[in-house]
């Protein structure tokens, strides 16, 4: 069957003419209806025009119509219609010419077909051989991948150990790091960011009486083991207070506060540090006493050292802080003199003799002095002692001293003759020497020795007689220690801000009708509603002027801070963290964009953030000396004018003032 096919196929157009002929002779010969059957001939030369192409069913069309009309011509009887001749020959015309017209299309077409199949042959074929060309390159990529996986998974895991091995030698590091230095000091070297500089800083120095003796009377496991313990516990209270520890030198510590970070209350924090080591070292009941001294003033901070470096202050400031803790009482804190400006507004000092800034020569008159001035501490008015201590400063050539005491004699007893020989030539002698530049001339530095915290409920500046009485017992309902808030509120400088808001936002809560229940929340909300003021950056705590917009955010965010440290400490009081975390709305729902307004807002945090601003205004802060009390209700109510607080609160408040 396929060779009869490809033989058709290969003799197709002779067998064609010879189909036409034969077809012609037979049409003509057999068939009466001549005309009627020339429609036959339109199947052939189709099939022509197909299988032979445009050209080659042209000529059979024309073959075909040269073959009827020769037949017409030969016997015109054959073709007899009821026309005439020339009706027929017209016809055999029309006839023709659409035979030639379609063997010419269908022939057209069939070429243009053949030459889309001819191009889809070829493309067939290109896209054949790009297809094999793909395929081996495919085969190749996979290959590839396969070996490129392989390789990009044993480089990755080199690359994991080299982390891993880096990682390890960097927690190494640093943890040898955490373990010789300040963690402070540490991270901003590892950042880069450490610097020599020169700044105002507060030097502590702590030692323990009689460690020396117990050492020698113990194991030396027993004394390490306590001496541990002591550090482990004073440690964290300095951390807390920000301290840098620069050094342990035995029994004794060395800390710096304002560096690396300069904290603008590096005084109070270094006070506050010394004083809750001692009042730690007493409660624990070791087998011994400590002193710490405290020195303020310039100093030059940075890294010392070759090889193994460390991070110290250099300069008199060490000196005399080193001095005063071994003129310390025991159990005792000791400052000087620029150290006590920057913390006279929070502590209670008492005025000690003043110390020599040298070593002490002449310790005969120097034990003298000191029994002078615990006498004067009893008589203060006795111009004999005064007279005294004049003549023995005079012996230690420190004439501006001794003729501050004389002078002070004096005036108590102007009588006495030989206080008057004395103060004469004293002043004499003194102005002498303020015409004379004396070298090496000895002073005197004053000290003071910290008694306790002030407590700020007793500020009758800020809370009037009566309302402290009425209701300072209310402050034994907070079960928190005051150690919690100290050393944030101490960043700042607003030692006693919790306690005062507290106490006031809990008298205007009973002034408005609040229950006990509600009144207690607010108390212990109002305590700790700044706790979360330790995330905030400590130069915007401490700056003068107006805050950033975006600084302004960053402050607002301690609010939040506050309520996940209360959840963090077991109050779940849903009341009492919306009261803080709601303290700082407007009333007006200025503050806030996203925040409350209005009564939505809690009417405890609508109390506290009154009690907030009123104490701020009344409060001494670094950067601004404290407000009078009325103008700083004054400036409240301007604020309730314009929708910042909430008019009932502000009319309480005023109620409580007056």
């Amino acid at each position: 069957m396929e060779r009869l096919k490809n033989y058709l196929l290969k003799n197709f157009e002779q067998l064609f003419v010879l189909l036409i002929l034969c077809a012609t002779v037979l049409v003509n010969y057999y068939i009466p209806q001549k005309l009627a059957f020339l429609n036959f001939y339109f199947l052939p030369i189709i099939l022509a025009g197909y299988y032979l192409g445009q050209r080659k069913a042209v000529l059979g069309a024309v073959l075909c119509a040269l073959v009827i009309s020769l037949y017409v011509v030969l016997s015109p009887e054959l073709f007899q219609t009821p026309h005439s001749l020339l009706d027929v020959f017209l016809n055999l015309m029309i006839w023709g010419g659409f035979l030639i017209i379609s063997g010419s299309v269908v022939g057209r077409l069939k070429e243009k077909l053949d030459e889309k199949i001819s191009s889809a042959e070829v493309m067939n074929k290109e896209l054949e051989r790009q297809e094999k060309e793909l395929r081996r390159t495919n085969e190749a990529l996979q290959d590839d991948s396969v070996n490129l996986e392989q390789k990009v998974r044993e480089r990755t895991e080199e690359l994991e150990q080299s982390k891993r091995a880096v990682e390890a030698l960097k927690a190494k590091v640093e943890e040898a790091l955490y373990a010789t230095m300040d963690a402070s000091v540490v991270k901003l070297m590892i950042e880069g960011r450490l610097r020599n500089d020169k700044r105002n800083v507060s030097v502590l120095f702590s030692d323990l009486a009689g460690f020396t003796t117990y050492s020698e009377e113990q194991p030396p496991e027993t004394v390490i083991q306590e001496l541990n313990r002591y550090l482990g516990e004073m440690e964290p209270i300095l951390l807390a207070f920000h301290g840098h520890i620069d050094k342990y030198m035995g029994d004794g510590i060395m800390c710096e506060f304002g560096a690396p970070w300069d904290f603008e209350t590096y005084r109070l924090l270094a006070v506050l540090a010394g004083f809750k080591m001692q009042e730690k070292v007493a409660s624990a009941k070791y087998p011994w006493k400590m002193r710490v001294g405290i020195g303020s003033g310039s100093a030059i901070t940075g890294l010392t050292g070759s090889k193994r470096q460390s991070y110290t202050a250099i300069g008199d400031v060490v000196n005399l802080a080193a001095r005063l803790e071994k003129a310390c009482p025991l159990g005792r804190v000791l400052i000087d003199r620029q150290t006590y400006e920057g913390v006279q507004q929070f502590v209670e000092v008492r005025r000690l003799r003043d110390l020599p800034d040298k070593d002490v020569s002449d310790l005969e008159r120097e034990r003298r002095l000191e029994s002078l001035h615990t006498d004067l501490a009893a008589q203060p008015s006795n111009p004999k002692i005064l007279y005294e201590i004049g003549r023995v400063h005079l012996e230690l050539d420190e004439v501006q001293e001794a003729f501050s005491y004389l002078e002070r004699a004096l005036q108590l007893g102007p009588h006495d003759n030989a206080v008057k020989v004395a103060y004469a030539e004293t002043g004499m002698k003194l102005k002498e020497m303020e015409k004379i530049s004396v070298k090496g001339k000895r002073n005197r530095i004053e000290a003071y020795e910290v008694i306790g915290l002030k407590d700020p409920l007793k500020n009758r500046e800020k809370i009037p007689e009566r309302v402290y009485e009425e209701y300072h017992q209310v402050m034994d309902l907070i079960q928190v220690s005051d150690d919690v808030l100290l050393p944030v509120e101490a960043m700042d400088g607003s030692i006693g801000h919790g306690k005062v808001v507290a106490l006031l936002s809990f008298a205007v809560a009973t002034m408005l009708g609040m229950s006990e229940s509600d009144k207690r929340e607010l108390l212990l909300a109002s305590f700790l509603a700044d706790i979360g003021k330790q995330i905030v950056p400590y130069h915007l705590l401490n700056r003068k002027g107006r805050l950033a917009t975006g600084e302004f955010e960053t402050v607002k965010k301690h609010a939040l801070e506050s309520a996940k440290i209360l959840r963090t400490m077991g109050y779940d009081s849903e009341a009492l963290t919306e009261t803080v975390l709601h303290s700082h709305e407007s009333y007006d729902g200025s503050g806030y964009p996203d925040g409350l307004a209005g009564e939505k807002i809690p009417i405890g945090a609508r109390i506290l953030v009154v009690m907030d601003a009123y104490d701020a205004l009344t409060s001494w802060r670094p950067y601004r000396e404290p407000w009078e009390r009325h103008a700083a209700f004054d400036e409240i109510r301007r604020g309730a004018a314009k929708g910042i607080y909430d008019p009932k609160v502000v009319q309480a408040l005023g109620s409580l003032l007056t």
